[in-house]
Formats: C-alpha cells, sequence, structure tokens
C-alpha cells in the first residue's frame, strides 16, 4: 500500500489518490501519541482532586512505584499511537475524501467536497522540520463529522486546500503544484492587519484566564506551600517569625500580604502573556478573493479559512481592562450548529478571532467584511427600565430584606451587613447590564450592544435570520414590553424588555427580509 511521504512526488501530482487507499507517514505516530496524552491530561483535570487526596492518604509520594507506573504509561500511550496509525487510511477520489481510523471502534467517512465548510491546516512543532501538516475538515456538524487527515506534506495540504476552495467557488482546479506555489507565496492576497508583540502582550494581560489553572491547583495548596517554607527556610528567612503578631504590626503583614498578592497576579500575567505569544505569534489575517485567511502560532503553525458569505455574525468583545487600553477582540463568527462542545476560541473553525485591534481597526474590519455597516455609529435604542424593576424588585431586594430581617433577629450583624454589601454590589451590577444593553437596526443591518463592566458589540444581516420569536410574560404584556429572540446559524440574540411596538416591528421586518430575500445564508 502507498506511503504519502515523499515531499517532492506529492507535489508534482494532483492530490486525488484514485481507488487506491493511502497510509501517513511514520510522523504521524507523534501526533497520534500527543493526542493521546493530551486526552489523558484531559481527564485527569476532573481527577485531580480524588488523585490528590488518594496520595495523601495513602503517602504515595515517596512510594518507588510511581515513577515505573508513569514509565509504563508513556509507553502504553506509545504503542498505542503505533496502532492507530496503522489502522489509519484515507483516500481522496472523485471529490470525495474518505478516512478510516480507529482500532476497537472503526470509522469510515465519506465527506463530498460540497459538505466540507472549511479547511484548516496546522503544523505542530514536530512537524515543521519535516514540512508536513495536519489537514481538518470542518462540515459544520458535530465534533463526529470532523475529518482529519493526519499528516501530509505541507505543499499537498495546501494544494488539497485549494482544490476544495476551487470546488466551492466554481473554479476549475489547476495542476497541484501550480496551486501549492500560490499557496506559499499568497499573491492574490490582500494583508488585514498583522498583531505586533505588543498588541499581543496586551491581549495576554486583558484576558488573563491563568486563574483557572489556581482552581485546579487548590488540592495541592499544601503540598506547594510546604515546599516553599522548605526552601525559603533554607535560605534564612522564616515567614512565621517575620508576620507573627509580636514582631511585625497590623499594616505590616498587610503590606506583605499586598506583596505576595502581587507578585502572585504579576506571575500569572506572565504566564497569560506567554499563552498569547505562543497562539497568537506572527499573527495575519489576510484576504483572498472572498475569503479570509488567519495564520498564526510560534511553536505549532495554524491556517485558517472563512467565505465572507458564511458570516453570520460579527461580535467585537471588551473586557474591563480592554475598555481602559481601548482594544477589542474582534470575532467573525460562522456556522455553529450541531457542534457537541465548544472549542477554544483559536483552534474552533466556526470563529475566526483577531485580538487585541483598536477602535478604529475594528471599524475598518466590519465594515471591509459587512459593508456599510454602523456596529459604532449607529444610534442605539436602549431597553426598557422595566427590566432592571423586574430583576430588583422581584429577584435581589425581596429575598434580600428577608434574609437581613432574620439575620438582625438573631443578632447576627456581621451577616446582615455581608448580605446587604453584596445585594448592593449585585444591584450596581443589574444596573450597569440595563445600562449597557441597546438595540439598532437600518435597511441591511441590526445592531445589538450588551456589556456590565465591558461592552460588547453584535451586527448582523437581517436577511441570515433563521427564526425569530417575540415573548411576553402576563406583567410583560401589561407593561407593553417584550422580549425579542433572533435564531442564526452562529448563536442566538436576545434583546429584553423592548418596547411591544418595537419588538413586533423588528421581528415583522427580519422575516420579511428574509422570506423575500430568498438569498441562501451560507
Amino acid at each position: 500500500m502507498d506511503t504519502v511521504s515523499d515531499k517532492e512526488s506529492v507535489s508534482t501530482t494532483a492530490v486525488e489518490t484514485g481507488e487506491q487507499w493511502q497510509r501517513l507517514s511514520p510522523i504521524s505516530i507523534l501526533y497520534f501519541t500527543a493526542s493521546n496524552i493530551k486526552k489523558l491530561a484531559q481527564f485527569l483535570i476532573y481527577v485531580v482532586p480524588a488523585v490528590a487526596v488518594t496520595a495523601n492518604v495513602l503517602d504515595l509520594k515517596d512510594s518507588p512505584y510511581v515513577i515505573p507506573v508513569a514509565l509504563l504509561l508513556l509507553v502504553s500511550l506509545s504503542v498505542s499511537g503505533v496502532i492507530s496509525y496503522f489502522f489509519y487510511h484515507f483516500r481522496i477520489s472523485e471529490q470525495h475524501v474518505e478516512v478510516k481510523d480507529g482500532v476497537f471502534n472503526r470509522r469510515h467517512m465519506n465527506l463530498p467536497f460540497w459538505r466540507i465548510q472549511n479547511v484548516k491546516i496546522e503544523q505542530p512543532i514536530y512537524y515543521r522540520p519535516m514540512q508536513f501538516a495536519l489537514v481538518i475538515l470542518d462540515t459544520a456538524g458535530s465534533a463526529q463529522e470532523e475529518a482529519k487527515i493526519v499528516a501530509v506534506p505541507l505543499s499537498y495540504a495546501q494544494a488539497l486546500r485549494k482544490q476544495i476552495l476551487a470546488y466551492h467557488t466554481d473554479e476549475k482546479p489547476v495542476a497541484a503544484q501550480e496551486e501549492s506555489k500560490q499557496a506559499s507565496a499568497g499573491e492574490d492576497e490582500e494583508v488585514l492587519t498583522r498583531r505586533k508583540i505588543r498588541d499581543l502582550i496586551i491581549h495576554g494581560i486583558t484576558n488573563n484566564r491563568v486563574w483557572i489553572i489556581l482552581g485546579a491547583a487548590a488540592p495541592f495548596y499544601d503540598s506547594i506551600s510546604d515546599v516553599v517554607f522548605r526552601w525559603l527556610n533554607a535560605r534564612g528567612l522564616n515567614l512565621e517569625q517575620l508576620i507573627s503578631e509580636q514582631t511585625a504590626a497590623w499594616w505590616q503583614i498587610g503590606l506583605y500580604t499586598l506583596t505576595l498578592l502581587m507578585l502572585i497576579m504579576a506571575l500569572l500575567a506572565l504566564l497569560s502573556v506567554g499563552g498569547a505569544l505562543l497562539t497568537f505569534y506572527d499573527y495575519t489575517l489576510s484576504r483572498d478573493g472572498d475569503r479570509y485567511i488567519r495564520r498564526s502560532g510560534l511553536l505549532n503553525k495554524q491556517e485558517v479559512s472563512m467565505r465572507q458569505s458564511r458570516i453570520q455574525m460579527v461580535t467585537a468583545k471588551q473586557d474591563w481592562l480592554d475598555n481602559i487600553l481601548g482594544r477589542v477582540n474582534l470575532y467573525f463568527e460562522q456556522n455553529t450548529s450541531g457542534n457537541q462542545q465548544q472549542q477554544a476560541e483559536l483552534m474552533s473553525p466556526n470563529k475566526l478571532l483577531v485580538p487585541s485591534v483598536t477602535i478604529k481597526e475594528t471599524q475598518a474590519l466590519v465594515k471591509e467584511a459587512m459593508p456599510e455597516s454602523q456596529l459604532y455609529e449607529t444610534t442605539y435604542q436602549p431597553v426598557s427600565l422595566r427590566y432592571l424593576w423586574h430583576w430588583l424588585g422581584v429577584w435581589v431586594w425581596p429575598p434580600t430584606l428577608l434574609i437581613v430581617g432574620i439575620y438582625l433577629y438573631n443578632q447576627a450583624w456581621e451577616l446582615a451587613i455581608g448580605t446587604s454589601v453584596v445585594a448592593v454590589l449585585l444591584s450596581l451590577i443589574l444596573v450597569l447590564r440595563w445600562w449597557r444593553w441597546g438595540y439598532g437596526d437600518d435597511a441591511r443591518y441590526v445592531y445589538v450592544r450588551s456589556g456590565r463592566i465591558g461592552l460588547d458589540y453584535q451586527c448582523f444581516e437581517k436577511y441570515k435570520v433563521q427564526q425569530v420569536k417575540v415573548s411576553q410574560s402576563l406583567l410583560m404584556k401589561r407593561r407593553k414590553v417584550a422580549t425579542l429572540n433572533v435564531l442564526l446559524a452562529s448563536g442566538n440574540i436576545t434583546i429584553p424588555y423592548m418596547p411591544e411596538q418595537n419588538a413586533w416591528k423588528l421581528a415583522n421586518e427580519l422575516l420579511y427580509v428574509a422570506e423575500k430575500s430568498r438569498r441562501s445564508w451560507m
């Protein structure tokens, strides 16, 4: 059976393999092994507390069996990678991609070109020296319908992508060698934006999610603290003596605590910045005809494309720190129906993220993707004040007053004060939520603004609406307000507590435009 391993021979032939099933290059064993290790790591995240408790109870830290068991597990994962390599075959024939994989649970997937929505090319770090790549074929269906050609030469992957995209644009495919040269040279591409190191550092700081690691590491806090205390004591620094009440005043203890917190936050920020640099390094967003192409990655290079006609919605998100720095995370979103699990922002083929762009750059990119849109220029109408009264008058303050009254009756003054403070803070967040919410529309687009401390904008074309729902409770009907739910292929958008007349007017207009235009939302 043939093996796709010779870069030169593949790049000079068409991507069609005929009726012959092809085997991957042996380098794919690294991919299968790495995937098995990744799955194991994801599983261990959920069992970390149980593992930590078991290790402490059985005192397994100094057990002589820990290292042999770990080595045996690593060897087993490697053997599994070899087996997966031998059971994986693919072929491309008559505008169909077929993949056979699996050991115990065998799977035969047949994807016609017309069902493939996106072609994503990845280069893990262990593929780059040999110029191999991973091809991901997204069908916008469930995760089980996503096909992967695990290890082919980069030139072959680019030729396959060109052939599939040419099919979708009704172009006649050219020779694979010419396609490969065009893909690598990018002569027809227009670069829309690049992300500099400074932009990625800002993105890492403003989108710091490393605090999740603190939650995962909670079972090991005792062991970590013991290691830290021993390390400091070995260098002549005794924290217990330093912060004891006999040797330090209260303001000194507070200063030590604040300094420690600042150090921890700085470390987390550095980790987040490092992750942003690894993920978004050399980020380039370009356009080739009606298709957007995103390339990025320091160790693992990725290339994702998305047709402009398939963009369902544009979302501009700002966290509170993004708002202060004037930065925006811009998303081009397409069909996500049928997905059984949400992927990371960069990994997801259904979202194209442009990290940490300025407001001016955001306006230019949005108008480039959706001509004549007025995302930031439109006048947003606020939602009804009834939204605020509903949440404060029904769900926040009545339960709060009841709980505080019980605490006061039992003379639990501290609990009563704490509950009141929480209710006040929650009320302020709801006020911000109501104040941020707004909506607007013009002849072509609908705009929605939302957020609490941060600020988000959404824009979509009216004809791409798939379902519209106007809902009212009895109290809302008496107050002549309604909630509008708009369903797109990219997800659901809700505008609460609109004036009843405005809700029905916008709903009828959306349905009328969608029916009259008869344009495909794809």
